[in-house]
């Protein structure tokens, strides 16, 4: 097994072999995001230790078993990926340079396209392919002693596993430990305060934590967050999935809750973001990007007058 990290992740310590990788912020490359956005990032600092980049890393790899790519810098990869794919056929690093980005497909003369589809789909009729789906009833039901049914997913303060957010205290000070979410109606039927715990108990296994109360759920619904480790919501949750896109239905999970003598002080302190009184923001202030001295509008916007 090998694990290629930026941390001595908890998934790395089961590893045969951990690669050291870089964050982006010491290493040169592209971002494409959901947008179909391709966007160029610079290395601010050298990396740490023996840690080096990803292209580096595969590059030194593939050399190691007999096969010398020859890249010394990513733009040559990004060169290679457009003479193969036409959908990059445009991209370079030149084209990407300060505060450009390119939408593909991107044609061989530099246009990309910001709107992908404007003229049809591909396909024969040039129309787009539907594909209608029938409700199901959930796989995981609740039923007369499963009754509660529990969600998941993430806080504001952490991400995914909190490899990375994790790492910081000031992130840990404003939630240090697990807890399930309960709804007002639901802790006044079992007679549950703030702090109190509780042990959830589903089809497979239970987990035990403390409770805060909230508007965030309704009725008999729990949110478990998913960052505070094992054991957590996945000794909880099932292998059924969605029949149709085949994505695991973690969402679908019937639980039982046990009230135990057992209370702590609430599990997030006072000075969390959920209890302050927060500064309406009317969006992105996009005026501030535009005062920096080195950014420059796009061709499209030069001949327009810039917001100060």
């Amino acid at each position: 097994m090998v694990v290629q990290d930026i941390f001595l992740s908890r998934t790395a310590e089961f590893a045969d072999v951990v690669l050291p990788a870089c964050p982006s912020v010491e290493k040169e490359g592209t971002f494409v995001n959901t947008e179909r956005r391709i966007q160029r990032f610079y290395e601010v600092m050298p990396p740490l230790g023996n840690s080096r980049p990803d292209w580096r890393i595969l590059t030194d790899l593939a050399a190691r078993m007999g096969h010398d790519w020859g890249y010394t810098h990513p733009s040559q990869i990004m060169q290679e990926c457009a003479s193969i794919s036409p959908m990059f056929a445009g991209v370079s690093y030149e084209r990407l340079e300060g505060w450009k980005s390119l939408s593909w497909p991107v044609n061989a003369d530099g246009v990309d396209s910001p709107l992908l589809y404007t003229d049809g789909f591909p396909t024969a009729n040039g129309k787009a392919n539907l594909f209608p789906l029938k409700w199901q009833e959930p796989a995981e039901a609740t039923d007369a002693e499963y009754d509660l049914s529990l969600d998941n997913g993430r806080l504001l303060e952490q991400f995914q596993g909190a490899n990375q957010t994790g790492r910081s205290q000031g992130i840990w000070d404003q939630a240090p430990h697990g807890f399930v979410e309960v709804s007002h109606e639901l802790a006044a039927e079992r007679g549950i305060e703030e702090g109190t715990w509780v042990r959830i108990t589903s089809r497979r296994d239970s987990i035990e934590f403390p409770v805060v109360i909230t508007d965030r759920v309704a009725g008999k619904t729990l949110f478990l967050p998913i960052h505070f480790g094992k054991p957590g919501v996945n000794a909880l949750t099932g292998e059924h999935n969605d029949p149709d896109v085949q994505t695991p239905a973690y969402k679908e999970t019937a639980v039982k809750l046990e009230v135990l003598d057992k209370r702590t002080e609430p599990p997030l302190p006072s000075t969390n973001f959920r209890f302050g009184q927060r500064t309406p923001n009317q969006g992105v202030a996009v005026e501030v990007k535009w005062m920096q001295d080195d950014y420059r509008l796009p061709p499209a916007q030069q001949h327009k007058p810039r917001k100060t």
